[in-house]
C-alpha cells in the first residue's frame, strides 16, 4: 500500500521530469551538420534511456519495494547507529535552515531578487572580461602530430629525401616517439611537390609520458629548426575527428583583382603577427614561382605558316611529353613518354630555339614569331565565389581560438581596405560560429518545449515560468566552474549547458508540484512554500549529489582525450550545485510573487464550469 500511495503522490512529478529530460535532447537529434555527426547518438541514447527509466520507476521499483521494503530500527548506541543518527540530524538541521532562510527571503523579496540578478550578471561578465574563453573544441591530446617541412623551390626529390631522412632520425631518437611515417613529395593543392615532406609522428601512450603532444611538438620544431638550416617547419595537430588540422585559424581574403587581394593579404599578415596566440601565419600564395612566358605574334605565325594548334601541341610534347606510344610485356602495358632531354630545356635560349615545322615544310624557330620573357607568377591561383582569393593560415598556441578570432576581427575592422576586399573567417572559426549557432537554436527550442510541457501539465501559462527560472540559476554555477577550472565555452560545454535545462528543471518541478498539492489541501501559500522546501530538500539533495558524484570521475579524468569531456562534467557539476541551493530559495520567491500577481488580476482562482443536462 505504501508503494502504491507513494507512486500516486509523485507519479505526476516523475512524468513531468521525464518529459522535460526527453524534450531537451530532441533538438540535438534533429540538427544537421557537425553537431548531428558528433552528438546525435548521444542525444538519442539519453532520451531512450530516460524513457525506459520512467517505465522501470512505474513498474519494477514499486514491485521490488512492496516485496523487500521494510522499516528497520537501527541501534542508536552503536557506532554505525550514531553515525546514521548524526547524518540524519545534520540533514534535518540544514533543511530547517533553508526553511528559515526562505522565510526571510519571502519577507525581503527585493533583496533576494537583486542578489540573484547580481550573481547572474557577475557570472556572465566572466565571459566579457576574458576569464572564460571560447573555441570550437578543446585541444585533445591524441598523441599524434605532423611535422611539415618546406625546402627551397630548386631542390630535387633526392635532396628532399636526404634532408627529411635527417629530420626523421632526429625525431626517432626521442624516447617519447613510437613511430614516424614520412612522405617525400607531399601534396600542395592537389599536386605533389618535391620540396615538401610530411612526417607523421605517433607518441608513446599518454600514461607513459609527462609532456603533452602540443608541448613536445613545439620543442621538436625548435630543435629541427636549429639542426636543419634552410628548411621552413610547421606543426599540425589532430582535430576533433582525428584528422590533421593544418590550420585551425583561416581567413579568406577575396576581391576583384589579384594584386589588390595580395596587398590586403600581406597587410593582414603583418598586422596579426603580434596577436598573442598566433603561431606561424602563412599565406597560401606567399611566394611567386619563376616562369617563362611565351607571347606569340599571330600575324607572324600566319605569315610563317605556324597554326596556333601546332604551337600548343609542340610546346606540350617538348616539355610535358607525349605518351601515345605504349610498351607491352606479357599482360602488362606501360606508357612511353617522349619529350625533350633535360639538356635541351634548361634555359630561356633552349626555349627560344625550339623548332617547329611550318605548313610549307620549313623549319621555324620559336623566337621568330614569339617573344619569350622571364617572369614571376603566383604559385597558386585561388578563387572563391568567382573572385580572386588568398588564404591566410595560422596555427594557435596558448590561447583559445575564439579569443584570438576576436582580436583578429578588431584588427580587420581597423584596417583601411578597399571596398571590394572581403575577409571571411574559415577553419575552426567558421565551424565554431556554425556550431554555436546550432547549439543556440537547440537551446532556445529546448526551453520552448520545456515550457509547453509545463503548460500542458499545470494547465497554466504562468507557473511554467517558475520552473524555467531555475535555468539561469544553473548558469551561475556553470560559468563559475568554467572560470575556476580555466576551461572554455566550446561544443562540449554547451552540450553540458543544454543537458542542465532538464536536470535543474527537475528541482523546480519537485517544489512546484508539492506546493500545488499543499495549496489544494487548503494550506496557506507562504506556509506551503516553506513546507515544500523542508520536505523536498532531501530528494533534491540526493538526486543532485548522485549526479555530481557520477560526474566527478569524468571531470577529474586525465587520460588521452580527457580534455574534451572535462569541461562538460564541470559545467554540469557547477550548474547542479548552484541550482540546488538557489532553487530552494529563489524559485519559491518567484512562485510567491507570480501567485500574488495572478490574484490581483483575478486569474489565481480556478473557474469551475458546470454543464446542466
Amino acid at each position: 500500500q505504501a508503494a502504491y500511495d507513494g507512486l500516486r503522490e509523485i507519479g505526476g512529478t516523475i512524468v513531468s521530469i521525464t518529459l522535460v529530460l526527453v524534450v531537451v535532447f530532441i533538438p540535438i537529434s534533429l540538427t544537421q551538420g557537425i553537431i548531428a555527426n558528433v552528438f546525435r547518438q548521444f542525444a538519442v541514447t539519453i532520451a531512450i534511456a530516460v524513457l525506459f527509466s520512467l517505465l522501470v520507476s512505474f513498474t519494477v521499483v514499486p514491485l521490488l519495494y512492496s516485496r523487500f521494503g521494510k522499516i528497520d530500527e537501527f541501534n542508536r548506541d552503536g557506532f554505525i547507529g550514531r553515525g546514521i543518527q548524526a547524518f540524519e540530524n545534520r540533514i534535518e538541521r540544514i533543511a530547517k535552515w533553508f526553511s528559515s532562510l526562505l522565510g526571510w527571503s519571502l519577507s525581503h523579496k527585493q533583496i533576494t531578487m537583486v542578489v540573484t540578478l547580481a550573481a547572474l550578471i557577475g557570472s556572465v561578465s566572466l565571459i566579457a572580461f576574458g576569464f572564460i574563453g571560447s573555441n570550437f573544441a578543446p585541444m585533445g591530446d591524441q598523441g599524434q602530430f605532423v611535422m611539415k617541412l618546406e625546402l627551397p623551390r630548386d631542390v630535387t626529390i633526392e635532396q628532399s629525401n636526404q634532408i627529411t631522412y635527417q629530420a626523421e632520425n632526429i625525431l626517432r631518437s626521442s624516447p617519447l616517439v613510437e613511430t614516424v611515417f614520412t612522405t617525400i613529395g607531399a601534396e600542395e593543392n592537389g599536386q605533389p611537390q618535391a620540396r615538401l615532406a610530411d612526417l607523421r609522428v605517433k607518441m608513446i601512450p599518454h600514461n607513459q609520458r609527462n609532456i603533452s603532444t602540443s608541448d613536445f611538438s613545439r620543442e621538436a620544431k625548435l630543435f629541427l629548426q636549429q639542426h636543419i638550416p634552410g628548411a621552413q617547419i610547421w606543426v599540425a595537430t589532430t582535430d576533433l575527428m582525428g584528422n590533421i588540422d593544418e590550420a585551425p585559424i583561416q581567413y579568406y581574403i577575396t576581391g576583384h583583382h589579384i594584386d589588390s587581394v595580395r596587398t590586403a593579404a600581406n597587410l593582414l599578415l603583418h598586422s596579426i603577427k603580434f596577436v598573442k596566440g598566433i603561431v606561424d601565419p602563412k599565406l597560401s600564395a606567399e611566394e611567386s614561382s619563376p616562369e617563362i612566358s611565351i607571347i606569340p605574334d599571330r600575324e607572324k605565325m600566319a605569315a610563317l605558316g605556324i597554326p596556333f594548334e601546332m604551337l600548343g601541341m609542340g610546346l606540350g610534347n617538348a616539355f610535358s611529353g607525349n605518351n601515345d606510344a605504349k610498351f607491352r610485356q606479357n599482360e602488362y602495358e606501360y606508357d612511353i613518354n617522349t619529350r625533350l632531354d633535360n639538356f635541351d630545356r634548361r634555359s630561356t635560349a633552349d626555349v627560344e630555339n625550339l623548332t617547329f615545322i611550318s605548313t610549307s615544310g620549313e623549319a621555324v624557330k620559336l623566337k621568330q614569331f614569339a617573344r619569350i620573357e622571364e617572369s614571376n607568377a603566383p604559385g597558386i591561383l585561388e578563387r572563391r565565389n568567382r573572385s580572386a582569393c588568398i588564404t591566410l593560415n595560422c596555427q594557435v598556441g596558448g590561447r583559445p581560438i575564439g579569443d584570438i578570432g576576436q582580436d583578429v576581427s578588431q584588427i580587420i575592422n581597423s584596417l583601411d581596405l578597399p571596398e571590394n576586399i572581403t575577409i571571411i573567417p574559415g577553419g575552426e572559426l567558421e565551424m565554431q560560429d556554425e556550431s554555436f549557432g546550432t547549439m543556440g537554436i537547440a537551446l532556445i527550442i529546448s526551453i520552448l518545449l520545456v515550457y509547453l510541457i509545463m503548460v500542458l501539465l499545470y494547465n497554466n501559462y504562468v507557473y511554467p515560468f517558475v520552473v524555467l527560472i531555475s535555468i539561469p540559476l544553473a548558469i551561475i554555477g556553470a560559468l563559475l566552474a568554467l572560470a575556476l577550472t580555466m576551461d572554455t565555452l566550446n561544443l562540449f560545454t554547451l552540450l553540458g549547458l543544454l543537458a542542465l535545462i532538464g536536470l535543474v528543471a527537475k528541482n523546480a518541478i519537485i517544489l512546484v508540484d508539492f506546493t500545488n498539492q499543499s495549496k489544494e489541501k487548503g494550506m496557506e501559500l507562504k506556509a506551503a512554500l516553506i513546507e515544500a522546501t523542508r520536505q523536498r530538500f532531501r530528494p533534491i539533495l540526493m538526486t543532485t549529489a548522485a549526479t555530481v558524484i557520477g560526474m566527478l570521475p569524468i571531470a577529474l579524468a586525465t587520460g588521452a582525450g580527457a580534455e574534451w569531456k572535462n569541461g562538460l562534467a564541470w559545467v554540469m557539476i557547477g550548474g547542479l550545485i548552484s541550482s540546488m541551493f538557489l532553487t530552494l530559495i529563489v524559485v519559491p520567491v518567484v512562485y510567491y510573487v507570480m501567485d500574488k500577481m495572478l490574484e490581483k488580476v483575478g486569474l489565481g482562482k480556478k473557474k469551475v464550469i458546470e454543464i446542466k443536462e
